[in-house]
């Protein structure tokens, strides 16, 4: 019984994004993203087949109708307007992505621009709002909502998202399993009353075109400790990085324990996902990038997707953070890899 009310839960899900999809148009403008990573290194260099290149035709924003993972991207390439970045790789890709991040910290109004450029060109927005003392320092914490304080800031945030009128996704203080968000993460106890409340007050303002994502890091892995409970989740998220810097480990490696964990339990996405090892280096067990995404395409295909109802997979495609490449076009070969699994109808292309 409960796997036949997660694919219900899954259908409900893929066709809210078709419906995004519908009627999309072609219009440009820019995104303004509230990203918290800063700009550091340039762009890579463009491979074979990379977006830079002069595409012929533009891609189609039509999911496949045999996918049954969709993609998403949070983007951000040296010297690019975010919407011009991400239409080069949907040109490279010949398909749209259906699913597209930004970032908000607790006091950030939204949504803006950007969410609407992204449904103008066929991508379902997925918001992440960072909870009070998201920064080390800061002097918010989960008793500003837990108290009531917010409730009026709270309300006026899902009055916008009803207004905004689409389909989103809403990561709502993600990564609270770690150390780096103080004021949300370590109290399990607060962290759900506070996940609750805002829930709660969201469906009293009727702001009921959200899927609820609860995205934990994939370590450590107390995940248990946080999760609401059902009835206040849509889908479970996660986050994981391949860093060869505290060591390389393919996706299977990363993401099995935790999705054969809540298999069943709802529809699964990876939210963030990259690796930052390019070419590889075989002698310390690393390999490269290209390995790495033809793991997750493969893993995915056969079996995260079919048995333990993955539905999406996002990848963090930038070189502005904390000086780590997690770009797809790192090595040529990382590129093309990503241009297999993209143009593969489980995934939406189309061949």
């Amino acid at each position: 019984m409960k796997i036949r009310q997660w694919l219900l839960l899954a259908a409900v899900l893929f066709m809210a994004v078709a419906c995004a999809n519908t009627g999309s148009s072609s219009q440009s403008g820019g995104t303004s993203e509230h990203a918290a990573a800063p700009p550091s290194a340039s762009a890579s260099g463009s491979p074979s087949g990379s977006p830079s290149g002069s595409p012929s035709g533009s891609p189609s924003p039509s999911a496949s109708s045999e996918q049954r993972i969709m993609l998403g991207t949070y983007i951000s390439l040296a010297g690019q307007d975010t919407e011009a970045a991400i239409e080069q790789r949907e040109a490279a890709m010949g398909r749209r992505y259906n699913i597209q991040l930004t970032y908000y910290d607790w006091t950030d109004t939204f949504p803006d621009s950007g969410e609407a450029t992204m449904v103008a060109h066929g991508r379902t927005p997925l918001m992440t709002w960072y909870g009070p003392g998201k920064d080390a320092g800061g002097d918010g914490s989960l008793t500003e909502i837990n108290s009531g304080r917010d409730d009026q800031w709270i309300l006026s945030q899902a009055e916008a998202i009803k207004n905004f009128g689409h389909h989103i996704y809403l990561r709502l203080m993600p990564e609270m399993n770690g150390n780096w968000y103080p004021g949300y993460s370590g109290d399990p106890a607060a962290y759900i009353a506070a996940w609750r409340h805002v829930h709660q007050l969201f469906a009293q303002a009727g702001a009921d075109d959200v899927s609820w994502i609860w995205c934990p890091n994939v370590g450590p892995a107390d995940w248990d400790k946080y999760y609401p409970g059902n009835a206040y989740v849509d889908v479970i998220g996660v986050d994981g990085f391949s860093n060869v810097k505290y060591g390389y480990q393919s996706f299977e490696q990363m993401f099995s324990p935790f999705l054969t964990h809540f298999a069943g339990r709802k529809p699964l996405m990876i939210v963030e996902t990259a690796t930052d090892s390019g070419a590889g280096d075989p002698g310390a067990g690393v390999a490269s990038a290209a390995s790495f995404i033809n793991g997750m395409h493969s893993y995915l295909e056969d079996v995260a997707g079919p048995e333990y109802g993955v539905i999406a997979v996002c990848w963090f495609d930038t070189a502005d953070t904390d000086n780590h490449d997690w770009e797809l076009d790192q090595t040529k070969a990382s590129w093309q890899a990503w241009l297999s699994l993209a143009r593969d109808p489980y995934f939406g292309g189309h061949g």
